[in-house]
């Protein structure tokens, strides 16, 4: 044992680094945040807002410029997959309409009392994300000084209300609300229900049918209908403090004989220094007041040259996706093809760390549609067995999907069987790795998806 003096190498980050590995991170939102908490504390920090209508509709032609040039280009307008039209830059017209809202709508009118408005406001306000009630009768009682008798009558007029099923206290009660709604005649649905959902679950209707001496038939014709409703009423309303799509930061325009990359700066603020600051550096201020408007230009300067590193860093990263996946482009999906973050890295010749900040919560939209980008990233399955023709994850999947439409849904294929029929077509995927991707796809085991 001794001491010694050593020297080695270590990479870091100098303290002028740190403001633009964070700034790199930061997606659209995040970065619109920052720039706005920036103007409040740095008195020199002029803001440009994002988006003025004229600049919207200016941008609006230009892309329909580029829209009409391109043929192929299907898609441009639709702002995400879901079918959401709306402007890149996020003018809010608000169309979507929040559950609470429409169920006080249903209520006005009717002759309730300001009292009863205010409980039914408070369990409107107090639903799940599924749309369940499942708070105590007792708050609502202690909260607006009524006895639990009169908070059950108001929450059993609002279980009265659509959609149906909202408000119940439990998928059971939420089914058989709906069931109840749906007429007579569905004694064995409503038994199903109370007493055997974990076998519907599993899709034992056999047992089912043994347990409720049904026969095999009607107990599917339940299991149908049962499945037909709807176990989330809250579902299609928009849910408070959610973002409702995401804002891409590049733009990819496929033309008939090129792409053309354009970046959206107006998913955030430009900031500017304010010029009546940089006259009073130029009179006699005094020293301390000039001192600190230099630190705050200074820090302007730090922030406006993190953001255009930010820019540069993702026109670089798109064009290397855009020669990279080419015929991702082109084609969709199917032709994306396997490509790392270190490939990304040696292409570009930065730190594969650069690359995971730099698509950490951005979004890319092309005429498939908006995708974040690491979407674009994955590695290969081997296809054959040279190890040449590597395909990815999202091709393996709709291979699975394409087996399992194509299966006998009386002897579905199990995950096992899954995995030899794509080893015969050359794709060497782990049972492990199936199971993964089928529970990614919310698609049932084999014993799940079985008929009777």
């Amino acid at each position: 044992m001794g001491i010694r003096l050593e020297q080695e190498q270590k990479k870091g980050l100098s303290k002028k680094m740190l403001p633009a590995v964070e700034i790199l991170q930061m997606n659209a939102q995040e970065l619109t945040d920052f720039i706005k908490e920036l103007s409040l504390e740095n008195p020199v920090v002029d803001v440009e807002e994002a988006v003025s209508l004229d600049k919207a509709k200016e941008r609006m032609k230009k892309l329909e410029w580029l829209a009409r040039l391109d043929e192929q280009n299907r898609t441009f307008y639709q702002y995400d997959r879901r079918d959401t039209k709306d402007d890149l830059e996020n003018i809010s017209g608000d169309d979507s309409e929040n559950l609470a809202a429409a169920l006080m709508l249903q209520l006005m009118g009717k002759g309730y009392s300001e009292l009863e408005m205010g409980i039914f406001e408070y369990i409107a306000n107090s639903l799940d994300p599924s749309g369940y009630y499942t708070e105590p009768l007792a708050e609502v009682a202690h909260r607006f000084s009524v006895s639990q008798d009169k908070a059950g009558e108001c929450l059993a007029v609002m279980k009265g209300l659509e959609p149906v099923g909202v408000c119940a206290g439990s998928l059971q009660e939420c089914l058989e609300i709906q069931l109840h709604a749906m007429g007579e005649g569905h004694e064995v649905e409503l038994g199903i229900v109370a007493g055997y959902m974990e076998l519907l679950g599993k899709n034992q209707l056999p047992a089912i049918s043994k347990k409720m001496k049904v026969s095999l038939e009607r107990v599917k014709t339940a299991a149908e209908k049962i499945r037909r409703l709807n176990p989330r009423p809250a579902q299609g309303f928009e849910q408070r403090g959610m973002l409702r799509f995401a804002v891409p930061d590049m733009i990819v325009v496929k033309f008939q004989d090129r792409f053309e990359i354009l970046q959206n700066t107006y998913a955030y603020p430009a900031i500017h220094k304010d010029p009546e600051y940089l006259k009073m550096l130029q009179t006699d201020c005094g020293k301390e007041a000039k001192d600190y408007l230099a630190e705050k230009i200074h820090q302007i300067d730090q922030v406006q040259e993190a953001i255009a590193k930010r820019s540069a860093m993702l026109l670089d990263l798109t064009k290397c996706l855009v020669e990279v996946q080419e015929a991702f482009f082109l084609y969709g999906t199917k032709s994306l093809r396997p490509f790392t973050m270190k490939e990304t890295a040696e292409r570009l010749d930065i730190h594969e760390s650069t690359v995971s900040r730099a698509v950490k919560g951005k979004y890319l939209q092309c005429s498939w549609g908006i995708y974040p980008f690491s979407y674009f990233f994955s590695r290969g399955f081997r296809q054959n067995t040279d190890g040449k023709g590597d395909v990815t994850a999202a091709y393996i999947k709709q291979k699975m999907k394409e087996l399992i439409d194509g299966e006998d849904k009386h002897k579905p294929y199990s995950d096992q069987r899954l995995t030899d029929l794509l080893k015969e077509e050359g794709m060497e995927v782990s049972r492990r790795t199936i199971v993964k991707y089928r529970e990614a796809m919310e698609i049932a085991s084999s014993r799940g998806r079985k008929q009777f």
